[in-house]
């Protein structure tokens, strides 16, 4: 009798024992069950709170109210911030911060997913793209800037410098993945021109080289790969600022993120990147009405994703972040102590960078110069209402116009580099003085140490909510879909 209740005993134990693990493996089961079959990422580049607050702010004072217009983005049901140092300096880069993103590791500052210093045993870090690639999913990168620049760069692409466009573009045909759309790529044939065309590079990889995005629906029926150049690019390879892109046309970033969706739907899922590249751009520029036209163009796009959310709400995972912040833009001005009204922004109906080319067309093609076409030249094509200056505004383009036609100044390099750094110093003093009357200012030319917001919504969004590093998104998604 005693020997048959210690068996008893002895079962029960087993039983309590075993249980746990029959509930860990269903709670697993149901997990996977679960997982996001449909991903998004958005990295908005540069995009600091202050960048998403002075847009939501922007859009409430244009129709007379104030306070904060809720953007896509800011509606998700979880949000947080992201810390962004990387390996080797507080304040990063987009190469180490788009490294740690797509890789779950840090990187130091100008790699793109670049590890070859870093003890991992047998595993090197691997972009969170191509983990998602190796697990049956179809993979599209988006981007308004060069698709070889650093941000994308990091999630198909291996290398110790994010300077070296030609080697990285060269790494794009070989990830396979199937859509990458946007800038074109920046040096196709290197810098000094001298090497193999990338374009014929990809071509022959397969992929379909196309500028036309009606054309992207029919080579899904062929399940081919496509590289979707924007048929309006600038200089470096990047689409037009949002706030120009009337004027010199183009597709928006909406546009295209709606067309990779489509091509890219499939019973296997997908792994999407958006970059809103030139978010950074305008904010090295200290252009806040250039910023808010590119947060509210990539927010536009993140619409897209949350309308097919709306269609998949079980299978899908938006993730929103930003690589780091750049400016340290500041809502409010001490000049004008608790004063603001950011509808004054409206009143720009172009960007600084091409009110830049404006003025430097106007050196070159003149031999004499004088403030008042400067002026005229601003108030034709910069703004849409005539500014009427001040004494003290008038001062400050008189020393903009003295320095810039004429190397004329009182001020040392610091003092210069502080003013204008390396932009157009007529174009930036007139954005300037735009932007203190509404009451907005930058700190910095470059990007700051500032964590980012983070929103997301959908299957396993809640692991993105809180104070997390940018390190954990890539972990935190690997560990969602049990890849």
């Amino acid at each position: 009798m005693k020997s048959h209740k210690f068996t008893i005993i002895t079962l029960g134990i087993i039983l309590l024992a075993v249980l746990p693990t029959f509930n860990s493996c269903s709670n697993k089961a149901k997990q996977i069950e679960n997982k996001p079959k449909y991903i998004f990422l958005f990295i908005g580049d540069g995009m600091g709170l202050n960048h998403v607050n002075i847009t939501q702010a922007y859009l409430q004072s244009i129709n007379g109210e104030i306070g904060y217009q809720d953007l896509t983005m800011t509606k998700f049901p979880m949000s947080g911030t992201c810390s962004t140092y990387s390996k080797n300096r507080l304040i990063t880069d987009s190469g180490a911060a788009g490294s740690a993103i797509a890789c779950g590791e840090k990187a130091n500052t100008g790699e793109i997913s670049f590890y070859d210093d870093i003890d991992k045993g047998e595993t090197t870090p691997i972009s969170i793209a191509k983990i998602a690639h190796n697990n049956g999913c179809k993979v599209g990168i988006i981007t308004t800037v060069s698709i070889n620049h650093a941000t994308p760069a990091a999630f198909y692409a291996i290398n110790k410098s994010r300077s070296n466009y030609y080697d990285i573009g060269l790494q794009l045909p070989e990830s396979g993945f199937e859509f990458f759309a946007g800038g074109g790529l920046k040096y196709p044939k290197d810098r000094n021109n001298d090497k193999e065309n990338l374009y014929d590079i990809c071509i022959d990889a397969g992929y379909n080289y196309i500028k036309d995005i009606t054309e992207i629906p029919k080579f899904k029926k062929s399940n081919d790969k496509v590289l979707f150049e924007s048929p309006v690019l600038w200089s470096d390879a990047e689409m037009p600022y949002e706030i120009d892109r009337t004027e010199h046309d183009g597709y928006s970033l909406s546009q295209i993120v709606n067309a990779g969706i489509d091509f890219l739907d499939n019973e296997n899922g997908f792994f999407i990147m958006v970059e809103g590249g030139k978010i950074d751009w305008a904010a090295h520029e200290n252009d806040a009405a250039t910023i808010i036209n590119e947060v509210i163009a990539f927010d536009n796009a993140i619409l897209e994703a949350y309308n097919f959310y709306l269609e998949h709400p079980d299978e899908t995972l938006i993730i929103v972040t930003s690589d780091h912040e750049t400016g340290g833009m500041s809502l409010g001005l001490g000049q004008n102590g608790y004063k603001s009204d950011f509808s004054l922004l409206a009143n720009q109906k172009m960007s600084s960078y091409q009110f830049s080319t404006i003025i430097k067309n106007y050196k070159t093609s003149n031999s004499t110069y004088k403030l008042s076409e400067v002026i005229n030249l601003a108030n034709a094509h910069l703004f849409i209402d005539d500014l009427s200056l001040t004494e003290y505004e008038m001062e400050q383009v008189k020393n903009a116009y003295r320095y810039y036609f004429f190397n004329e100044t009182n001020l040392n390099t610091i003092q210069l580099n502080n003013l204008y750094d390396n932009y157009n110093p007529v174009a930036t003093t007139f954005i300037r003085i735009l932007q203190n009357r509404a009451s907005v200012g930058f700190t910095s030319w470059t990007h700051t140490a500032a964590s980012v917001p983070i929103y997301s919504i959908g299957s396993g969004a809640e692991k993105f909510s809180g104070n997390i590093d940018n390190t954990d998104i890539s972990k935190r998604i690997l560990d969602i879909t049990n890849w």
